[in-house]
């Protein structure tokens, strides 16, 4: 039988840990923007579609931009702290 460890914090411990929940919140934010902008699309309101598509948009591309950075460091051994 192979012990198992528990992490007692819920913080990754590696960046490839890191990385996997990064994308995992990047698509639980993307899910949830799309079901935003579908109601906002079913009001009508012009002004609030535009800020919230440049929301999104801006949200989706600054976590897309981290999920590269900690690939690039992963990948690369960097030390980020």
């Amino acid at each position: 039988m192979v012990p198992t460890q528990q992490r007692r914090s819920g913080i990754p411990s590696t960046l490839d840990e890191l990385n996997v929940s990064s994308v995992e919140l990047l698509f639980t934010v993307t899910l949830l923007i799309g079901s935003v902008s579908v109601a906002v699309i079913a009001s009508g309101d012009p002004e609030l579609m535009a800020v919230v598509a440049l929301s999104g948009v801006t949200v989706v591309l600054f976590g897309m931009a981290l999920v590269r950075l900690s690939e690039y460091s992963r990948t690369t051994e960097l030390s980020l702290f």
